[in-house]
């Protein structure tokens, strides 16, 4: 009996079809990316001016962490990280309802509406003066329009918060986190998550008594349909509790 001839496979197309599936998974996958703590960096403005004051060292929330993990907040030997929040949030809270000048904490400023109107006016007359001048740079221009929109921002903010004065830590209060190049990630995402923490807790807190919801659910319901009523609210409490974050390069 004749053997029979095993019909031979054309395996020409194997390559293609498998360079398309490779492809197909490429494009199909969704890959996880590297969680980070994102800050807006403002663009530099150089503005002339022999005047200008140094900042109190009550307006510094240092944090500093060396090559070794060791912490220290405020010239104070930290051992348990979780800590830092609490000390954020004395920071904050120490002069906000009445200012202590004997203490080591930021004072607070109040302005009426009436005061706030005054300075929308002088920036945008400033801004119009600034705009007729010849050659002039346009950094200077956008500086000056960020101040009218600063200053509207207020107004607006005052409206919704229904006080007869809205009540501001210093311009210059910041948290200053200082690491050195060899400072462990693990120490460093701490610190970040534990200032997060804390100006969440101002800010649900004020969101809470002004507003009777937290301030995640105002967030979550701004960034899913960007409402106005939610964005002026989240305005209005990042005006009482700014997140101002200096970041320093890390040292050797």
């Amino acid at each position: 009996m004749a053997k029979r001839e095993i019909p031979e496979i054309n395996a020409g197309s194997m390559a293609d079809i498998a360079f398309l599936l490779l492809i197909f998974f490429l494009v199909t996958t969704t890959m996880d990316r590297d969680k980070a703590y994102k800050r807006s960096i403002p663009k530099k403005i150089e503005i002339n001016d022999p005047k200008k004051p140094e900042v109190e060292e009550r307006d510094i929330m240092a944090i500093r962490a060396n090559s070794k993990d060791e912490l220290m907040v405020r010239s104070e030997i930290m051992t348990n990280p979780d800590e830092i929040s609490d000390r954020i949030l004395e920071w904050y809270r120490a002069n906000e309802q009445s200012n202590d000048l004997s203490s080591n904490f930021p004072l607070y400023s109040q302005i009426t509406m009436d005061e706030i109107r005054s300075q929308v006016a002088n920036a945008e007359k400033e801004f119009e003066e600034a705009e007729e001048t010849p050659d002039i740079a346009e950094d200077f221009l956008t500086f000056k329009q960020a101040q009218v929109d600063e200053w509207k921002k207020k107004e607006r903010a005052l409206k919704l918060y229904g006080k007869p004065v809205l009540r501001e830590i210093s311009q210059k209060a910041h948290i200053r986190v200082e690491v050195q190049v060899e400072t462990g990630y693990e120490l460093f995402a701490k610190i970040q998550s534990e200032i997060e923490e804390a100006i969440f807790e101002l800010r649900d807190e004020k969101a809470k008594s002004i507003f009777n919801e937290g301030y995640g659910t105002i967030i979550t319901r701004l960034a899913a349909d960007g409402e106005k009523e939610d964005k002026e609210k989240f305005e209005l409490l990042k005006i009482l509790y700014p997140d101002r974050i200096i970041e320093v390069k890390p040292k050797n």
